[in-house]
């Protein structure tokens, strides 16, 4: 009995060494280089503010994440014994930002055309040589079959201009053709992109892009062509296989790979996600979908409040793009005479097109596509907000609304417990202009974005001088931590400190002495320790003294006397093209008529209306 009770512990400790090899096996299956490792990552963050999720914030609170995963946050949190402590007093945490339309690290769009541009609610492209792979569909601008987490490579210089604004996540999409391939979403940090995928396949991309030469198709009408043949296409090949399989004497049909990747996409297991250029391309988006019984969103494009019932009755989620046009030139008369009352409007209304969307109630989410420069993005959030956009609105498009479009809103968008470690660090309210991001983290990885300042000098400092022309020195030191400023005082006069810097506990300084009898320029540096201050000081002349400096007053931030912006809301108000309300026979005059009560003016000349010089005021 004693033996058979030994040999079963021991058959119970083998398997259980089996479970945890397994466990560590599964979390690498490249064959490791040296030593394995396989030390605990625990990292505990106290004293912070953290913003659970839009809405839900902890004014002082700890976060403890292990492995990359957070295990536990909350006001009274037990912290590891085996955590490394962060003090984040006076900053604040937010969960990671998630990009919902990128193309880093993925080869890019080809450049148009000279004459080809971007047309109406697609874009135009350079013909392309079909490429020679596998069993591909017979038109060179589907590429179906092609996948995101195969094209992805790592960008480090994008992808650390991306952190540096928050962003811990990104949809990552291919760039060409009119059926794209999928979408994956990454991680944005370093190392391979094995270990940065969080979820692949995420959706189908479909463009209403054209060739800008001959090659089929060469308009706008001749890809919504190609895009209904090759989904009519897909379910003929999808049935075709099928009766295959269960007629397995009859002749086989053809294979072709790229609409066979299609399959989850007609059965609604996968979401289509269609680019578009203006408003009028997501009703045709909508029509598509609505036709094969797809489950879409659309990537939009920064026009929807001119159609904006009609986006809102398609029900798609919008993947927004924050690209504002900037101020047209207008200074001159010669240069108002280029710009049109289209631009102008555009340019009037488009910071105000999230807002008007949050209010209709329709679903998106942020992106930086499209920008010429994603470093913009933040400031174009900022304005977005400043003309009605909510604040938790603005964040919810960038942490939880796409972590749910994506089907990942049990691995991010949120801080809480079991979700991946992704979080950024600041010193104040996301989109307060003057906020800086200190910190991201990506699976529980951190990324310096900026130094955080070891020690504060500012506040005011009494200072005793030995061997110099004065007995004493108030130091005034204030401005931001990283860049102090400040005013010396003596004898009741105070000059400017011209040079003022700290670095570490380092302190340097200079200033003209010539009002507090110091003779010419005054050189000071020094260490700091807790509330003392010790340092070295020269003359002009090149002599030296010693200095000894007590803080007796801590800094005080000067309250903000500047008045509020008022807001700016568009100049124009809001107009709906006449589509919207049907089109109907009506007696028209060149300038102006009234309909119903609606005022309604056309530039037609000989009235004639069209969408673009047809507007309905409410």
């Amino acid at each position: 009995m004693f033996i058979f009770t030994a040999m079963t512990r021991q058959v119970k400790f083998g398997l259980m060494a089996l479970v945890v090899c397994a466990g560590v096996l599964l979390a690498q299956t490249e064959p490791p280089v040296g030593i394995r490792q396989n030390t605990p990552s625990v990292h505990a963050f106290t004293n912070a503010k953290i913003v659970i999720a839009p809405g839900k914030t902890i004014e002082k609170g700890t976060m403890v994440i292990r492995d990359g995963i957070i295990t536990e946050v909350g006001e009274n949190v037990t912290i590891p014994q085996d955590a490394r402590l962060w003090d984040m007093s006076g900053m604040t945490m937010y969960p990671g930002l998630i990009d919902s339309y990128s193309d880093v690290g993925v080869p890019k769009k080809p450049e148009p055309t000279r004459g080809g541009g971007e047309q109406e609610g697609g874009q135009r492209r350079q013909p392309q040589e079909p490429e020679q792979r596998g069993s591909k569909y017979w038109n060179s601008m589907v590429f179906s079959v092609l996948n995101a987490d195969e094209l992805f490579n790592v960008d480090a210089k994008a992808e650390e201009k991306l952190r540096g604004m928050g962003f811990t996540t990104a949809l990552i999409v291919p760039q060409k053709g009119i059926f794209r391939g999928t979408s994956a979403l990454f991680n944005l940090g370093d190392g391979k992109a094995n270990d940065l995928l969080v979820k692949s396949h995420v959706a189908q991309q479909l463009a209403f892009e054209s060739s800008s030469g001959d090659e089929y198709p060469n308009s706008l009408m001749g890809s919504i062509a190609q895009i209904r043949q090759t989904l009519l296409d897909a379910q003929w090949h999808r049935d075709a296989w099928a009766a295959a399989t269960k007629y397995p004497t009859e002749p086989r049909p053809e294979y072709i790979s790229d609409l066979s990747a299609l399959e989850e996409v007609i059965a609604r297991k996968q979401p289509v996600m269609f680019e578009t250029g203006d408003e009028l391309a997501i009703l045709r988006a909508q029509a598509i979908a609505k036709e094969f019984n797809l489950n879409y969103m659309v990537r939009g494009n920064g026009y929807e409040y001119r159609r904006l019932e009609a986006v809102k009755q398609t029900g798609a989620p919008i993947i927004l793009p924050i690209n504002f046009p900037e101020t047209p030139a207008v200074k001159t008369s010669e240069d108002a005479i280029g710009v049109t009352l289209q631009e102008l409007r555009h340019w009037d209304e488009a910071p105000e097109n999230p807002k008007r969307l949050q209010e209709a109630g329709v679903q998106f989410a942020l992106t930086t596509s499209t920008l010429k420069d994603v470093g913009s993005f933040s400031a174009n959030v900022r304005k977005a907000v400043e003309r009605g956009l909510s604040a938790d609105a603005a964040l919810a498009a960038l942490t939880t609304t796409p972590a749910k479009l994506f089907g990942v809103e049990k691995k991010l968008g949120t801080l809480e417990n079991g979700k991946m470690a992704n979080f950024f660090i600041t010193d104040g309210e996301l989109f307060n202009e003057k906020t800086k991001v200190y910190e991201t983290w990506v699976d529980g990885k951190r990324y310096e974005v900026k130094a955080k300042v070891e020690y504060d000098v500012r506040g005011t400092w009494q200072a005793v001088l030995q061997h110099a022309p004065i007995d004493s020195l108030t130091m005034i030191v204030k401005g931001e931590a990283d860049k102090p400023s400040g005013t010396a005082k003596a004898k009741g006069k105070d000059t400017k400190f011209s040079n003022l810097s700290i670095s570490g506990r380092m302190f340097a300084g200079s200033f003209n002495g010539d009002s507090l009898g110091m003779k010419g320029v005054v050189r000071l540096s020094g260490t700091a320790s807790g509330e003392m201050m010790t340092g070295t000081g020269e003359l002009s002349d090149g002599t030296m003294f010693k200095w000894t400096a007590t803080r007796t007053e801590p800094f005080k931030q000067e309250p903000d006397t500047s008045k509020p912006k008022p807001l700016q809301m568009a100049s124009f108000p809001p107009v709906y093209p006449y589509g919207e309300f049907g089109r109907a026979t009506l007696p028209i005059q060149p300038d102006k008529l009234l309909v119903q009560g609606a005022t309604i003016w056309t530039s037609a000349d000989q009235g004639i209306l069209t969408n673009a010089d047809l507007y309905i005021e409410k």
